[in-house]
């Protein structure tokens, strides 16, 4: 009887796994801030309950992104084919200069100035509107969710007055993961 050799084994095995390594650093690298963002701006859409009033029966859930092309181009591949709460999602993308149609369920706002951030919440204040951005002090102006970093990790804060004055209900689930700032 021939003995088993294991090399070819051992070698096989190495391989796989530096296979594996290799393709699961590959998708690390994939992942930018964008693609970051708009995976939060969906779970924030994902854990917040609108109004009946907020969403007739087949109308879609609209995402409007303010001021930045490839937050909006990396949500509209993160919702793609996705619905929520029986909602198709839909994303409407504005320049800095433009306004949000109306309509908006969520309004991500970046790139703007703390004025044109501040009319834009004002605008939407007491409407069913989840308002996002990284903007510094967005949340003391009356938004909903900031995005910050913080020891080059991504973080948020949840304004939860200002979600109750649009009629938002936050999960609970969501505002236990939000940061003080």
């Amino acid at each position: 009887m021939r003995p088993i050799n294991r090399l070819p084994s051992l070698t096989v095995r190495v391989a796989i796994a530096i296979l594996l390594l290799s393709q699961t650093a590959a998708f690390a690298q994939d992942v930018t801030e964008q693609s970051l963002k708009a995976a939060f701006i969906f779970n924030f859409a994902k854990f917040t309950e609108w109004p009946a009033d907020a969403m007739l029966t087949g109308q879609p859930l609209v995402l409007c992104v303010l001021g930045d092309a490839a937050i909006g181009e990396a949500l509209e591949r993160a919702v793609r084919s996705r619905t929520l709460s029986g909602h198709r999602m839909d994303v409407s993308q504005t320049t800095s200069s433009g306004t949000p149609r109306d309509g908006c369920h969520v309004l991500y706002v970046s790139g703007v100035t703390a004025t044109q951030a501040a009319k834009l919440v004002a605008g939407v204040r007491d409407a069913p509107v989840l308002t996002i951005s990284d903007a510094e002090g967005f949340t003391q102006i009356g938004g909903i969710a900031q995005f910050f970093f913080e020891h080059g990790q991504l973080r948020f804060n949840v304004h939860v007055e200002s979600a109750r004055r649009a009629r938002l209900r936050i999960s609970s689930r969501l505002l236990a993961l939000a940061t003080a700032k």
